[in-house]
């Protein structure tokens, strides 16, 4: 017996197992460093729902034992992070009852396009959405299909798009391309969609026009970001 179970850990951690011999831990060892008690929590059978909290124990004891941590998976991405302008003065404007009913249809219309354009929904982010494509193309205009659907509910959008490396985390996306993400769309006007240059360098040729939007500092991310507006 392993860290968690031979047969299950290989199935549920399906990213890792072809190298799980540098990261599973036999019995004796994560006794040897935890002690009896702890080692048998970790066999609880929602052990898995617990995961974070022992992320940082689990660290400890391969490296107590020389082996390295595993590092996360990534993958090259363009995330698309979705924002309702003035979320809160509108919810307050409307009252609780018909704000819940235009932000569900808010949600129907967001997740209808990701799927159209082949994106992934990510999580829902309070008043809009992160979602990840494999193509930047693909994410400009659902991203640019979405802000102009809930225009004629009354809602205005910022909305970011940017590709790079995305770190895996269980079903979330984790990492810099998702902050810097985060922070292009928190920098667009409402009503807007902004890229950054990535994301124009990976469309030449695909037939969208961009407008030059200058460049930003974006907060919490190092230099200055030159973003740019899809054309209409």
């Amino acid at each position: 017996m392993n860290l968690f179970r031979s047969e299950e850990h290989v199935t549920r951690w399906p990213l890792y197992f072809q190298t799980s011999d540098d990261y599973v831990m036999s019995v004796s060892d994560w006794a040897d460093v935890f002690g009896v008690p702890l080692f048998r929590n970790r066999l609880e059978q929602n052990y898995l729902d617990q995961a974070q909290s022992y992320l940082s124990d689990y660290h400890d004891a391969l490296l107590s034992k020389g082996k390295p941590a595993p590092a996360p998976d990534s993958v090259l991405l363009t995330v698309m992070l979705t924002d309702i302008v003035d979320s809160t003065v509108t919810a307050t404007e409307l009252g609780d009852d018909e704000w819940r009913s235009l932000l569900a249809l808010h949600d129907q219309i967001a997740r209808t396009q990701i799927r159209h354009f082949g994106g992934t929904e990510v999580k829902q982010t309070g008043d809009g959405f992160l979602a990840s494509f494999s193509s930047p193309t693909r994410a400009i205009r659902c991203a640019s299909a979405i802000r102009d659907a809930v225009a004629d509910l009354g809602l205005q959008l910022r909305v970011g798009v940017h590709s790079g490396e995305c770190e895996i985390v269980g079903d979330d996306l984790a990492g810099i391309a998702v902050h810097i993400a985060s922070r292009v769309a928190a920098t667009a006007n409402p009503g807007t969609v902004l890229v950054t240059e990535s994301v124009v360098s990976a469309v030449t040729g695909s037939g969208i026009d961009f407008v030059d939007q200058g460049e930003h500092e974006l907060k919490g991310v190092p230099g200055t970001w030159r973003l740019s507006r899809p054309g209409q």
